[in-house]
């Protein structure tokens, strides 16, 4: 079995639908077709032929619902492709679960900011925006209106950081728009969001740490693991 049809083979024991192209045209035309969640890509195309691909992709398919994986031989120089195109690039020598895992990750990111009506579910943590409703492992919660949105906010984009002026966006449309802020009124926002993000942790008493502070930025909550086999 070749590397071609070991990934794919990996990929549909997990439970993935895949579709083989070869070539850049064929996997456009395939993507065009299909409209996949994740893109899978091999370092054996050329750097320009890697970029042409993902561009097309993303004028022609949507690249907001289709991230991208290089995979690139062990000790490739990726410094010439760095570009937006792409989402994750792992060495094609890393086992095939971790691949495997990091599809399901990237499709979860796509799916999570893809509707804002849509369910969010990360970590046992479930939101569903059509209901104001809020369960972690089935048991319901009690938020108020602005812990709710702050942490759908959170929720729809997991492991990326969100900054309070960010967070106080979307507690709703009074925080829009509004003129500039002496420092004391910037301070007492900050430790209103704070004080806002402390009563949420503590209603999620031992999954509080899925809320995660960054310093003198903001907060962010915790992608899902990839689970991988400490064995490989």
């Amino acid at each position: 079995m070749g590397p071609l049809q070991a990934v794919a083979h990996n990929l549909q024991q997990t439970g993935c639908q895949v579709f083989v192209a070869h070539g850049v045209r064929d996997g456009l035309q395939k993507s065009m077709e299909h409209v996949p969640d994740v893109i899978v890509l091999s370092r054996a195309l050329t750097d320009d032929d890697v970029l042409e691909l993902c561009r097309s992709v993303m004028r022609n398919v949507g690249g907001e619902t289709a991230p991208a994986i290089l995979i690139a031989p062990t000790g490739t120089d990726l410094a010439g492709v760095d570009d937006p195109s792409h989402d994750s690039r792992l060495a094609e020598s890393l086992a095939l679960d971790l691949l495997a895992q990091c599809v399901k990750t990237l499709t979860f990111r796509a799916r999570q900011t893809h509707d804002s009506q849509s369910v969010l579910e990360c970590h046992g943590i479930r939101l569903d925006p059509r209901f104001a409703v809020v369960e972690m492992d089935g048991v319901r919660l009690d938020l108020t209106p602005t812990e709710f949105r702050l942490l759908q906010a959170l929720l729809s984009r997991p492991g990326h950081v969100l900054t309070r002026d960010e967070l106080e966006r979307a507690t709703g449309p009074h925080a829009k728009g509004k003129e500039a802020e002496s420092p004391s009124e910037n301070a007492s926002r900050t430790r209103r969001i704070d004080v806002h993000i402390k009563s949420i942790r503590s209603k999620l008493n031992h999954k509080s740490v899925l809320i995660e502070t960054v310093r003198s930025v903001g907060y962010r909550f915790r992608e899902p693991a990839w689970n991988i086999n400490s064995s490989h």
